[in-house]
């Protein structure tokens, strides 16, 4: 009952209205507002046993009836032939068009509303979804870039030819017998100790702290359905409930965190050969003195590979078995005598292959990546080290990663659900492939081919988020 001693109009579970909107109280123009959308009834008209009504904090009155069509409820739950709701459906997809609902007469936000508070709190997941996807490819670029200018500065010093206001490492440090074992952070960890006074080395791992740092911030944790799935499953276990949701997580972005795992990859890669040349030029000692172990190295490869193929990734894929390669040629020209390679280089030689195929197979995930295999075959063969360049291809996707994401545009999933905007007019005007998976997107004359789905017409958001 409201203060004026007359039934709420509302359902249970909401919060009552204010006096002025008592059926019987309120004002005539209240009264007289129309409030079903299809039999165009008033409010003072429509029965409260029969049609109790919904008020949002906007103020305007809708019945149960209409706004429940508004809101697409069928889409999300399960109803009897009455009319009430009795089970979840998990059908809803990440990124719906429909997702987004607000009040049909004046736009307001509907988020007070208990009864439709999963459908707009998953659309706000979704908003801020894709405000995380603008944002991660705004900071990874950046650090693509530096990588590649650093590589580019070591290249050209390559063989110990620093400047001559560098200072080099102790000699007692250098002639030193040197075992490089155990995991990356701690290889990187001895190498910046023995190289502290070096510039070029401070630049780089320094590049490495900021890469770590991004890694983190893109893990599935960190992410706004990550967060709230984690959320939901302790508040589960406190509660003796069992903490298997078996619910679809979809929406969980991975593509950054495969970019900057790769990306960290590289930069270790970088850090120990640079580092190896150096010693190798600046000292006279043997390859026998310095102990290399990178069997966690090729194992984290491993790993990549492992999730790149389950994640249907070629590219990431690719990646991993050429630094696959990469490492265990580092390893083989500094083998100790006795050490038997043969059995790891013939395994090497047969990913090399695979990764052909894998060219071969999905040439735009992989564009100009085969003369990179060609590079890692002949370190196997002839033990000469190259600093991977970044070819023109995949600078192409860089700068399309940098133009494309920038926030504007219309959003899509590819048949696979990995996200994706369209520039310009936002309308599909040319075929394409997924960067990730490799399925068709894009399309011809405003139309989308076969499996691309819309996302959301939320993209105006974007505009101003000052990334």
């Amino acid at each position: 009952m409201l203060a004026c001693g007359h039934r709420c109009p509302s359902i249970c579970g909401e919060v009552c209205p204010a006096v002025a909107y008592c059926q019987i109280c309120a004002h005539p123009t209240i009264k007289g507002v129309v409030v079903d959308f299809i039999l165009s009834s008033t409010f003072e008209e429509v029965d409260l046993d029969e049609s109790p009504c919904i008020i949002p904090s906007c103020g305007h009155i809708l019945t149960l009836e209409s706004m429940d069509g508004h809101m697409s409820m069928s889409d999300f739950y399960t109803t009897n032939s009455e009319g009430s709701i009795v089970d979840l459906k998990n059908s809803a997809e990440p990124f719906s068009a429909s997702g987004m609902k607000s009040c049909p007469t004046c736009r307001g936000p509907l988020r007070n509303l208990n009864r439709y508070s999963r459908i707009v709190r998953r659309a706000l997941i979704d908003e801020a979804t894709k405000k995380f996807i603008v944002w991660a490819n705004a900071e990874f670029i950046p650090l693509v870039n530096e990588m590649q200018a650093i590589e580019a500065e070591l290249r050209e010093t390559a063989g110990g030819n620093q400047k001559a206001s560098d200072n080099a490492s102790p000699e007692a440090l250098l002639s030193a017998p040197l075992q490089l074992n155990g995991s990356r952070d701690s290889q990187i960890s001895q190498i910046g100790t023995l190289t502290r006074k070096e510039n070029r080395y401070k630049t780089i791992i320094s590049l490495r702290r900021e890469i770590k740092k991004f890694l983190q911030q893109v893990s599935e944790k960190e992410q706004p359905f990550g967060r709230i799935y984690d959320l939901v499953q302790d508040a589960r276990r406190h509660r003796g409930i069992n903490i298997d949701l078996r619910s679809k997580v979809d929406i969980l972005q991975v593509r950054h965190r495969l970019l900057t795992t790769v990306l960290l990859i590289r930069c270790d890669y970088t850090i120990l050969l640079t580092f190896l040349n150096d010693r190798k030029a600046k000292t006279s000692e043997t390859s026998s003195s310095i102990q290399l172990d990178l069997s966690i190295n090729r194992k984290e490869c491993e790993d990549l590979m492992a999730e790149s193929d389950s994640r249907h990734q070629p590219g990431h894929y690719l990646e991993a078995i050429l630094y696959w390669a990469r490492f265990l040629s580092l390893e083989k020209s500094l083998k100790e005598p006795g050490l038997e390679l043969t059995p790891l280089v013939d395994l090497a030689t047969e990913r090399l292959q695979l990764a052909h195929e894998i060219c071969d197979e999905y040439p735009g995930q992989t564009a100009g990546m085969r003369s990179e295999i060609e590079e890692a075959e002949k370190m196997l063969r002839d033990s000469t080290f190259y600093m991977p360049v970044s070819n023109e291809e995949k600078a192409a996707v860089y700068a399309a990663m940098a133009r494309d994401f920038r926030g504007t545009g219309h959003w899509y999933y590819c048949e696979n659900g990995h996200p994706f905007t369209i520039g310009e007019c936002g309308m599909p005007m040319q075929t394409s492939r997924c960067p990730q998976c490799g399925s068709p997107v894009g399309g011809s004359n405003h139309e989308a081919v076969g499996g691309v789905r819309h996302a959301t017409d939320l993209e105006q958001q974007f505009g101003g988020l000052g990334i």
